[in-house]
């Protein structure tokens, strides 16, 4: 596959708007690549395998392209092509626009916006330093001059404001006011966001005439790597009086649904969940735990009917609460990422809704 063909590809699924194919042919992901790039748990060095290396930028897959110390969780990637130009849809630029993007990373999605719009209307933040540096050479390297700034993107950049848009590439729990505040009215944020429970989808957010809030649906099914300082954390805590009991539902039911596990999500925030394959367990059983950092439950994904197959310890009935909170998103016709949408208010107050913003849930 050459970068015409994925293009090709990308605007042939309709992934790809046309008023995006020439800037995609013109600005390809492998000059805003590093040399070294995770694929599917292995790294490929472009210096010693430059074959695989080129195989895989010019793919449809995400690339990581750095983890956290000592870890092998990512903590900056390259996108995969469709999910960029998915988004690059739902953003609806259009000249003269000013944009700015939180998170640089590569500088990909930077350069994309640079080349339609005009470097000197795109401001792009990234926290890290190595990451914006490197990127900020990158993009110089293809003449794309935009504003790479070291900085905490969640804090914006207040001397650009105001913006027509503002596209965020890291997953939020939550937006931050002051985003809102530098984006004008009826300009449009972009969110990758999530909970603890689910992670995510993408929220197309309007600011109100007033500039004191944004609303919008979630428009795609997506996950992204958290913004640094919101990673979910599952906290310490203690398991004392466990309660046992069957369950009324099949965790997997949960676990395999996208649709169902963001509902939760939603309706309970700040609960955590896993799957967990432990070596304490019955042969060919897992279990599906929750906690809030205090409480905590599991539930057997084998013989969830059986005496103990769900045990809950402390204040809280955690998988009563799922439970429930299921059979609301059954009630509702199971419904799925694009009939829930969110609204933000400069204040910090965070509401999601069903269908209509005054039906709010959680």
């Amino acid at each position: 596959m050459t970068w015409d063909t994925l293009t090709d590809a990308l605007r042939d699924s309709g992934a790809l708007p046309a008023d995006w194919e020439k800037v995609f042919r013109s600005t390809p992901r492998y000059r805003l690549t590093p040399d070294r790039i995770g694929v599917d748990g292995a790294w490929i060095d472009r210096l010693t395998d430059p074959r695989r290396w080129t195989e895989a930028v010019v793919s449809d897959q995400p690339l990581v392209t750095q983890v956290y110390d000592g870890t092998a969780t990512a903590s900056s990637s390259s996108s995969m092509p469709t999910v960029v130009a998915k988004m690059l849809g739902h953003l609806d630029v259009a000249d003269g626009m000013r944009v700015l993007e939180v998170g640089t990373g590569t500088g990909w999605t930077a350069g994309l916006l640079a080349r339609r719009l005009g470097a000197d209307r795109v401001v792009t933040v990234e926290t890290d330093p190595g990451l914006g540096i490197d990127a900020r050479a990158r993009l110089a390297a293809m003449g794309l001059h935009p504003d790479v700034l070291v900085a905490d993107g969640m804090l914006g950049h207040p001397a650009g404001a105001p913006y027509d848009r503002v596209h965020l590439t890291a997953a939020v729990q939550r937006l931050p006011g002051t985003l809102i505040e530098q984006t004008r009215p009826g300009g449009v944020l972009l969110v990758p966001y999530g909970t603890a429970f689910c992670n995510g989808a993408l929220a197309r957010l309007v600011v109100a005439d007033d500039g004191r809030s944004a609303t919008g649906p979630f428009v795609e099914d997506v996950a992204f790597m958290w913004v640094r300082d919101q990673r979910p954390d599952s906290g310490e805590f203690d398991i004392d009086e466990v309660r046992h009991g069957p369950s009324e539902i099949d965790p997997a039911e949960i676990a395999d649904s996208t649709d169902a596990a963001f509902a939760i999500g939603l309706r309970l925030p700040g609960l955590f969940r896993q799957d967990v394959w432990a070596g304490y367990d019955r042969l060919g059983t897992g279990r599906f735990e929750v906690w809030d950092g205090v409480s905590y439950a599991h539930c057997r994904l084998a013989d969830r009917r059986a005496g103990h197959a769900v045990s809950q310890s402390g204040p809280r009935d955690l998988w009563d609460e799922v439970t429930a909170a299921y059979h609301w998103w059954e009630r509702q016709r199971r419904p799925g990422l694009d009939r829930f949408g969110l609204t933000v208010t400069v204040a910090g107050e965070h509401r999601a809704w069903l269908d209509d913003p005054d039906h709010v849930i959680g």
